[in-house]
């Protein structure tokens, strides 16, 4: 009996997914549990499983097709049934009939199998390369294996791929960048924040000091990993969301759903984006246990790891570009949240003390707000308390 393999759904909203690539041939033996395929989605690269044992049979997609969610894009045969199966072509009228409206592209056999891991990479002479450093260096014809990568265990991503290919900046020539699916999604869902969400902004400035001062106290104990300064925002933003139900909310057509949980989101930048993971009943989490939740989650989501239930639910953002010496800057709600906190560098500055003045270290935050789930008052209580737990440390 044949088992159809899938283009598996990796979230709720998911339509299509990107073939990254076969771990196996066509005609290949696999066993049930092992790695079959590599999938893109819109956040995410997920390793998918063999869904039975048998062989590899009737393959009818190839690595950078798009295929929609729940489309049969091979067969595992029994191993006695395999042989005449997976010789023959699956006609267009076959495919249609079994996988619906679906691309017609002929069978292509998938590429020799590729083992996971960064080591398992090195041993087989791969070059580590993300899916965005592929694509982009695949558009220029340039061979990944002559760049050198300043990604996770040094592999190639974006950045590391010249902007245009040899000589085309002497000629003047330009290129197009296709939109990848993470980049589509973002200019999609932020256009409609845009849109439908009538923004209003307040800006606050914070005295770090005391915590420039507790990290160093951290440092000095020996404490790993020392909490950063993001790390301290995202502690203070989670106990003022608790202190502020009316900030942790959604607008619905039902009306305005105050969530029963912090789940806050922190936005981090990827080769060919933004995604958001989630760091769950953030205002429950100690500092120290929230400094390892968070790099393991940037880790995850750099790598294109983290999995549908990490970047779901968010209930409130922070986004923070202080790291790239950003004063201040206003940022796009997450929808369907109702609110975006916005956070730049921490910087020495002058500033009054009392009747004198001193040099201490400041920092804006910039709250995005949604009018129609909350109003200037409740938004700038909300930042004082952000204020409050901060400059206590």
């Amino acid at each position: 009996m044949a088992v159809d393999v899938i283009m598996p759904a990796m979230g709720a909203t998911q339509e299509t997914g990107r073939l990254v690539r076969w771990f196996k041939q066509e005609g290949d033996s696999v066993t049930k549990g092992e790695m079959l395929m590599e999938v893109e989605t819109d956040k995410s690269v997920v390793e998918v499983e063999a869904p039975a044992s048998g062989i590899l049979a009737q393959v009818t997609a190839a690595p950078d097709d798009d295929i929609p969610v729940g489309q049969t894009i091979a067969l595992i045969m029994e191993p006695g049934k395999a042989g005449s199966a997976s010789g023959k072509s699956v006609s267009p009228a076959r495919r249609r009939k079994r996988n619906g409206p679906a691309s017609t592209r002929k069978p292509t056999k998938a590429p020799a199998a590729v083992a996971a891991s960064p080591a398992a990479s090195r041993r087989t002479g791969r070059t580590l390369a993300s899916p965005a450093a592929k694509r982009l260096a695949k558009e220029q014809g340039l061979d990944l294996a002559s760049l050198t990568g300043t990604g996770p265990e040094g592999a190639v991503v974006a950045r590391d791929v010249p902007s245009m290919a040899p000589g085309a900046a002497e000629a003047g020539a330009g290129r197009s960048v296709p939109l990848s699916r993470m980049r589509r999604l973002i200019g999609e869902r932020m256009t409609s924040s845009k849109q439908t969400a009538p923004h209003f902004y307040l800006d606050m400035e914070v005295d770090m000091t005391g915590v420039e001062a507790r990290r160093g106290a951290l440092k000095q104990q020996g404490t790993q990993p020392v909490p950063s300064v993001n790390d301290f925002i995202l502690e203070a933003v989670g106990r003022a969301l608790a202190e502020s139900p009316a900030m942790n909310a959604s607008w619905t057509d039902k009306g305005i759903e105050q969530h029963g949980e912090v789940n806050l989101g922190m936005a981090v930048a990827v080769d060919d984006g933004l995604v958001v993971p989630v760091i769950r009943n953030a205002d429950k989490v100690p500092l120290e246990e929230l400094a390892l939740r968070s790099r393991e989650l940037a880790a995850q989501a750099q790598n294109r790891k983290l999995m549908p239930t990490d970047y779901q639910g968010g209930t409130f953002t922070v986004s923070n570009l202080g790291m790239f010496g950003v004063d201040s800057f206003t940022a796009i709600i997450n929808p369907p949240q109702c609110a975006i906190l916005a956070v730049g560098r921490v910087a020495r500055r002058v500033v009054p003390r009392g009747d004198d003045i001193a040099i201490r270290s400041m920092m804006t935050m910039t709250l995005s707000a949604d009018h129609r789930v909350v109003d200037g008052a409740i938004g700038a209580r909300f930042l004082q308390r952000v204020k409050q737990h901060l400059e206590a440390r």
